[in-house]
């Protein structure tokens, strides 16, 4: 991988083919656009900081996105014209596609557009030069019924890890018939499986794990009701 030394742009850390650090290479810092926190995540069996609630939410797109190999937030930083930028994430894909994100509100883009074009066109540049793509994602890609879907499978995911083996009957009859359905709304589904109210609260739970673990089908990018078209 060829390291570009124009404007002294580069990686500080090498990991496995890709310079960059697990440590963070910046303090958080508050403006009006701050919440920081932090996620737990499944990916990477621990918990993943974030400085604002858009990338609170890109954290959830993220962990439930299957193609996603492995990502890191503010591990790199992009030295140029004597200063540095840290972006949000780097992100590796099964595919080997790898890219580094950054994170804005499009009213920060638009307000501070001058502060940002050089660090941008560094990151651009950078980027370029090491087989990676740079992109700047904002509410518009992030904020959608798409991620409204995937922060509720997530929560239903962290509170029922690893009881999949337990369930394997639940998981068989909710399986079974939906095959004999084809295609179906959640609804019918539970009605054909069971006329128990309880039984019905329970299987709800474990149909919800299926989809997460693309078992069962269903449109994302639609928000998730118990009218919702599911199938095998």
């Amino acid at each position: 991988m060829r390291i570009t030394h124009q404007n002294k742009i580069n990686f500080l850390y090498l990991h496995k083919k890709i310079r960059m650090s697990l440590k963070k290479q910046r303090n958080i810092s508050m403006n009006q656009f701050s919440l920081t926190g932090h996620i737990k995540s499944l990916k990477r069996n621990e918990l993943v900081d974030f400085e604002s609630s858009l990338e609170r939410d890109y954290i959830h797109i993220l962990e439930f996105d299957e193609n996603v190999r492995y990502y890191y937030e503010q591990p790199l930083k992009i030295e140029f014209n004597d200063r540095y930028y840290v972006p949000d994430f780097y992100v590796e894909y099964w595919s080997g596609e790898k890219e580094v994100v950054e994170i804005k509100y499009n009213i920060d883009l638009i307000e501070n557009a001058s502060k940002y074009v050089t660090k941008f066109q560094a990151a651009d540049e950078f980027c370029s030069n090491n087989g990676l793509k740079f992109r700047i994602l904002t509410e518009s890609d992030i904020r959608n019924e798409y991620l409204f879907n995937v922060k509720f499978l997530n929560a239903v995911q962290i509170m029922r890890n690893g009881i999949e083996s337990e369930y394997f009957n639940e998981f068989e009859l909710l399986e079974t018939n939906l095959r004999k359905l084809k295609r179906t709304t959640i609804n019918n589904l539970l009605d054909l499986c069971t006329s128990c109210e309880l039984k019905r609260a329970e299987l709800i739970q474990y149909l919800w794990l299926m989809v997460i673990h693309r078992k069962i089908k269903v449109d994302l990018n639609k928000k998730l009701n118990m009218e919702a078209e599911i199938w095998i």
